[in-house]
């Protein structure tokens, strides 16, 4: 089955350029491993500088293997500590949702990532993908998909803060990256009374951050 690979890295002000390099150069590195099948590369729109990178794997044995040359959080780390503010961040997931329109160029696009109560997860994924397969009738969209998965750190081993480890090793984390083609559509789609009524449903069951992103090629 398909695995989708997210990687999350903020750095430190100042550094813009060289830390764009150097992911630059991560991404084309991850681009040569073998059963990779798509990296996506993102840019933040905010004051605080992050970079958002997704890469698409045949299966879970393929990424096992790659887990030496080309995972990308190790590549990110060991291209320069001292560009980042913290270990970059990483989810291993799989895909329910996705949505494409080839006749729409993505121009922005953002991040919703949600951190859900372990007794609320079934339910939370039947409404997401629901509202999304409503709102996708409307061509406001240029790219969308809907991931679920685990963060890597919940499943690392650690002896700090035992009940909180445990307790994010049995919630699930949901991924909905959303394009749109320009800040228009976004608008319209983030109006939409399917987005409001799941948005409001997330923020009562879990924790959710929101990236603005720009696409680079």
């Amino acid at each position: 089955m398909e695995l989708l690979v997210a990687t999350l890295a903020h750095t430190t002000k100042g550094n813009h350029e060289d830390a764009l390099t150097r992911v630059r150069l991560v991404v084309d590195t991850v681009k040569k491993a073998p059963g990779i099948i798509h990296v996506r590369f993102y840019t933040s729109r905010e004051s605080d500088t992050y970079y958002f990178m997704l890469s698409s794997w045949e299966d879970e044995e393929f990424w096992q293997k790659a887990q030496e040359l080309y995972n990308p959080r190790e590549l990110l780390v060991n291209s320069g500590n001292e560009l980042f503010t913290a270990a970059p961040e990483q989810l291993v997931m799989h895909y329910l949702w996705g949505y494409s329109r080839p006749s729409a160029q993505p121009t922005i696009a953002a991040a919703h990532i949600a951190t859900v109560r372990p007794d609320q997860t079934e339910r939370i994924q039947r409404e997401w993908i629901e509202a999304l397969q409503r709102q996708a009738i409307q061509p406001t969209l240029a790219f969308a998909l809907l991931a679920r998965g685990r963060n890597t750190e919940a499943l690392a081993p650690s002896t700090s803060a035992p009940t909180i480890r445990r307790e994010h090793a049995f919630s699930s984390t949901f991924l909905n990256l959303l394009s749109w083609p320009g800040e228009t559509q976004q608008k319209e789609f983030y109006s939409d009374q399917n987005y409001r009524v799941i948005r409001g449903l997330l923020n009562t069951m879990g924790i959710v951050r929101v990236l603005t992103l720009e696409p680079q090629s």
